[in-house]
């Protein structure tokens, strides 16, 4: 069972280049405690939680999983960073062995040319939301 703790733990260790030995030594705990944590067999103390935010430079929320919601009547409103979904996406697809696109395996070519795509996205964005 994973969870978006976990999720997002495994995502800030492999953006910044870390290994689960790395992070463990960072954090003050053991390699094996943050692959329970990744693996969505352990959940990480509060303490713990508060030290990857203040490490990764992020937010508890975001470490969490938390949603920014917003009820309006019958309406819900999702606030998502369709930044953070790339790159997420770039990080998930680097490190897996096989890539599917509508059922079909990817070769290695084909991989590289969808990660490039995804990254060129991204980049233009960036480009043109800051003109």
């Amino acid at each position: 069972m994973t969870s978006k703790i976990s999720e997002r733990i495994r995502y800030l260790r492999l953006k910044n280049n870390l290994t689960a030995k790395d992070l463990s030594v960072i954090l003050g705990t053991s390699e094996s405690a943050i692959s329970l944590y990744e693996n969505g067999k352990r959940k990480p103390s509060i303490e713990l939680i508060l030290k990857m935010a203040d490490y990764f430079n992020v937010s508890t929320d975001f470490i969490l999983g938390v949603d920014k919601n917003t009820i309006t009547g019958s309406e819900k409103i999702i606030d998502i960073d369709f930044s953070e979904v790339l790159e997420n996406l770039i990080v998930y697809m680097n490190n897996q062995n096989i890539i599917r696109f509508d059922g079909q395996q990817l070769d290695k070519n084909m991989k590289m040319i969808f990660m490039k795509n995804v990254t060129n996205i991204l980049d233009n964005m960036r480009f043109f939301i800051n003109i």
